[in-house]
């Protein structure tokens, strides 16, 4: 009986609605409209929004409540057609999830009860039509704040560039810092990059020195540049290192000795260096291969060391 009760209610209220429809058609201009000219007719003072149907016409096309995201996820996952069995429960936790989801955004009094409500802030631009004073101030309204809106946008875009020009800038500048410092490098690692040595003095001429290679000395350092200041030829008339050796080797030949080594077409300095020579032992164990390699006059008593 209850269903039967429930089954007439609707009934009747689907007439009514058909009855209401059919007494408020406003298509004065259809063939089929007519009123009958003789009955009373009454002014009723209502809110611009209420007249006809104007308010269900700006409610289709500028509100903006989120219940439709709802009815839209019910029937993409529960009464579509397109749906394959398979995919059926993934479709079930698809639309569960999105309704929790959704669920955190709307609230029921406001969109899912029945209930009469007045807070209702989801037209678009936060424009309700109920607070303007006519049709003509509700697009006046919706005008302005898209206006605003774009020129909001216009000045963020705007700082926008001028925030990536400035870092663009600094970019470049930064760029520009480290290559110009490129080439320089803490000084606790400086000795990383000095490269070890291997070097040798050369008798063009064989005046000293008589064999094939003519290699009077061999020596290796861990800092040739350091090193060289005991073979630079000094003008205050001390020997060099190079000349102390000869001058030990020949005695009494120290004039001799001096205009040989100084003169670059009778001795001559060749220097190998290599990151691998930065090695104590690898550099030595390079200088005594080419010891035994050239036979140095001046190297008797390092190639006996070695031998060792």
């Amino acid at each position: 009986m209850e269903s039967i009760g429930l089954q007439n209610g609707l009934v009747r209220s689907k007439h009514l609605h058909n009855l209401l429809q059919a007494a408020r058609l406003r298509n004065s201009k259809d063939s089929d409209y007519y009123r009958d000219p003789n009955v009373d007719h009454v002014s009723v003072k209502i809110p611009w929004y209420l007249v006809d149907n104007l308010l269900e016409k700006l409610y289709l096309k500028y509100h903006k409540t989120r219940i439709h995201k709802c009815f839209d996820i019910v029937h993409k996952y529960l009464l579509a057609d397109d749906h394959e069995e398979e995919d059926s429960h993934r479709g079930i936790y698809a639309f569960w999830k999105e309704i929790h989801e959704l669920w955190e955004e709307i609230f029921d009094e406001e969109t899912l009860s029945n209930h009469y409500h007045d807070h209702d802030n989801y037209w678009e631009y936060d424009i309700d039509p109920k607070d303007c004073k006519n049709l003509k101030d509700f697009f006046k309204k919706r005008i302005k704040v898209k206006i605003n809106e774009k020129k909001e946008e216009e000045e963020r875009l705007k700082k926008q560039t001028i925030l990536e020009k400035q870092k663009l800038e600094e970019l470049k500048k930064l760029q520009s810092k480290e290559h110009k410092l490129r080439k320089y490098i803490p000084l606790e690692k400086y000795s990383e990059t000095i490269k070890g040595s291997v070097y040798w003095f050369k008798d063009i001429n064989n005046i000293f020195q008589k064999n094939k290679n003519g290699i009077l000395y061999v020596g290796e350092s861990s800092n040739f540049n350091s090193r060289y200041n005991s073979y630079k030829p000094k003008n205050s008339g001390r020997l060099t290192e190079i000349e102390e050796k000869l001058q030990l080797k020949f005695p009494g030949k120290e004039e001799e000795i001096k205009k040989f080594v100084r003169d670059e077409k009778l001795c001559a300095l060749k220097v190998v260096s290599y990151n691998f020579l930065k090695d104590n032992r690898k550099r030595k164990k390079y200088e005594s291969r080419i010891i035994k390699i050239v036979n140095p006059l001046l190297n008797r008593g390092n190639l006996l060391r070695f031998k060792k």
